[in-house]
């Protein structure tokens, strides 16, 4: 019986910066920070600090990132013929 599992290592976090999945990708961190901004990569923003002026960060949400690769309706804007 086949499964239908897909197992997942996130080597600490579901959360990564625009630097670190720039460093796992190959990809430039500008390369990385372009893509947020146009929409691809999915990101959740959230401030770590406990200060009430720090600034939010974007962090790319790697659970959602697989579920977007997994899903068999997904078309990357990039890659349509």
């Amino acid at each position: 019986m086949a499964s239908n599992n897909i197992h997942i290592h996130l080597d600490g976090s579901p959360y990564w910066t625009a630097e670190r999945f720039a460093a796992h990708s190959g990809m430039t961190v500008g390369a990385v920070k372009k893509r947020i901004e146009r929409g691809e990569l999915p990101v959740d923003s959230f401030n770590l600090e406990d200060s009430a002026t720090a600034r939010a960060t974007k962090y790319i949400n790697m659970i959602k990132l697989a579920e977007m690769a997994a899903s068999s309706s997904f078309d990357h804007p990039r890659l349509k013929s």
